[in-house]
């Protein structure tokens, strides 16, 4: 029998996809509390008990986010022993079609924009950009150690992925579909050779 924080956990969870199926459909302006709660069949009163508002909502999306980053990509990445394959790996990840699509777009960025206005929503993003940047510190560091990319500071290193990544996310929304995924390896390549400390520009 699972424990009530346990109950609470799940159905929490159970709430936010449910708010993130809503925010895909509607935006964030035509979402609504009544709107999830008519989507799972359950009174508002009970989206209310969990969440009673909207930007709380919100806040906790965040971290649903970067939970669904991170389920995807961390446990496949660590069973891999040899770091030039991981590096390889990692940034072909990062930069595909599958790792675009983890995240609805519109979703994404319609909370990213209420972060500009709402400070609890920023500091939220704030935590899953640090999170990602520890990861990729983590990684960099370990790899620096081995000799297979630079040796330069691996945080600043982690944020120029950062960076190049979330370009690339923000660009590829106004790519033809055939596009996405050619460019998606060129900013790849292109990753692993700044890295490598062996960037020509090409």
């Amino acid at each position: 029998m699972a424990w009530p924080k346990e109950k609470a956990e799940k159905r929490k969870k159970e709430i936010l996809e449910n708010f993130y199926a809503v925010l895909a459909s509607e935006g964030l302006e035509g979402a609504s509390i009544a709107k999830i709660a008519d989507r799972m069949g359950v009174n508002p009163s009970l989206i209310i008990h969990y969440f009673s508002t909207k930007e709380e909502m919100v806040v906790s999306l965040v971290d649903y986010i970067l939970d669904r980053y991170e389920s995807a990509f961390l446990p496949r990445l660590r069973e891999i022993d040899d770091l030039e394959e991981r590096l390889e790996t990692a940034a072909k990840d990062i930069f595909s079609v599958d790792w675009a699509g983890l995240v609805d777009q519109g979703v994404f960025y319609a909370c990213y924009s209420l972060g500009f206005r709402n400070p609890r929503v920023r500091e939220s993003f704030r935590r899953m950009y640090d999170r990602l940047r520890e990861v990729l510190t983590e990684e960099l560091t370990a790899m620096a150690d081995a000799g297979i990319v630079s040796d330069g500071n691996p945080e600043k290193l982690a944020g120029l992925v950062i960076a190049m990544l979330e370009g690339y996310d923000f660009y590829r929304g106004m790519l033809d579909e055939g596009e996405v995924e050619e460019f998606g390896r060129f900013c790849k390549e292109s990753v692993i050779a700044i890295l490598r400390g062996q960037y020509g520009g090409r």
